[in-house]
């Protein structure tokens, strides 16, 4: 039996957390996990845990798998399984119980190891992967009898790869192996194609309008600000042309930042946005932050001209430039 599930075993009370906002590959991996537990450690008494509910693209796929998050910590917990997420920050209400009781908690991670969470970890699984759900897969597989839990693994894997752009090698042998156990890779998709509602068309149309850009070497940089759905703005001004695109969002005295890059500027210039930009950035500002090479978001207390300040510094250190080989592009004539 895997490691993962041999150590969890040996509580009575295991809370699996999910980061706020949880995608399909965080909540695939949460409810395979509980699949997982319930068949080999019936004594367990499991709960899925979704501090800031889930994403719109999480709807269609959860009802689908009949997934039933919580949104409260059950006060009997005695350990935590934190998925797709590197560092304790994310979840500030996981942070503070363990802080002041000890409780352990074990890392089922593939983002940028956040270096002080990885170390306080009892137990950790983090491999640069595609996925969490690949990571998993590929450690308590065997363990996984529930076809409802290989779909939900197999749904995270086509959705955080991008429908098979990231890693996509490991990706494919991954998601090969669960369709050879009877899993319908079509029926799987259709619960991750979600229409986006109007808010979401319209803040799309206010990024792209509200658009700064500058241009370094070949390299072309996005910057936008938005209220809602960072994400998706991010990424769609990255299939408009941007190599690297940063969206700030205000509310209440807080910034989010959301960073989005194409695979080629990853690969070319060596720059993570998990690990050179939004972890050094939570650092600076008191927030929490990290990601993917190529997506990650930070949480700040600062002003968003101050992040997106800090954070061009930081693009322009990793690039080995100065600030000033920014050249603004004129959008406006």
């Amino acid at each position: 039996m895997a490691k993962l599930i041999d150590f969890l075993k040996g509580f009575r009370w295991v809370t699996i957390t999910c980061h706020p906002n949880a995608d399909p590959d965080c909540l695939g991996s949460a409810y395979a996990l509980e699949s997982a537990l319930n068949e080999h450690s019936p004594a367990s008494r499991v709960t899925i845990y979704v501090p800031d509910g889930i994403s719109s693209s999480s709807n269609k796929f959860a009802a689908y798998i009949g997934i039933e998050p919580s949104t409260e910590i059950p006060p009997e917990t005695d350990v935590f399984a934190l998925v797709d997420m590197p560092s304790l920050d994310q979840v500030p209400s996981v942070k503070a119980i363990v802080e002041e009781k000890g409780t352990p908690f074990a890392l089922v991670d593939h983002h940028t190891k956040e270096k002080a969470t990885f170390r306080r970890a009892a137990f950790s699984l983090v491999k640069t992967r595609s996925s969490t759900c690949e990571v998993l897969y590929g450690a308590i597989g065997r363990d996984i009898k529930e076809k409802k839990a290989l779909e939900a693994l197999l749904a995270g894997i086509i959705y955080d790869s991008r429908r098979f752009l990231i890693h996509p090698q490991t990706a494919v042998a991954t998601a090969s192996r669960i369709m050879r156990r009877g899993v319908e890779i079509q029926a799987v998709m259709e619960t991750l194609f979600n229409d986006p509602d109007p808010s979401e068309r319209m803040a799309k149309l206010k990024g792209a309008s509200r658009v700064r850009l500058k241009r370094v070497g070949d390299w072309i940089i996005a910057f936008s600000n938005i209220g809602s759905f960072e994400g998706s703005v991010a990424r769609a001004l990255t299939d408009l042309g941007a190599d690297l695109a940063l969206v700030v969002s205000e509310d209440d005295g807080k910034v989010r930042l959301t960073g989005r890059s194409t695979e080629k500027f990853s690969k070319s210039t060596g720059l993570s946005l998990g690990g050179d930009v939004m972890q050094p950035l939570a650092v600076e500002f008191n927030g929490q932050g990290g990601g993917h090479p190529t997506a990650a978001s930070a949480n700040l207390t600062a002003s968003p001209k101050e992040v997106l300040k800090a954070a061009e510094a930081l693009i322009a250190k990793r690039l080995g430039v100065p600030t000033s080989a920014f050249k603004d592009i004129l959008t406006k004539k």
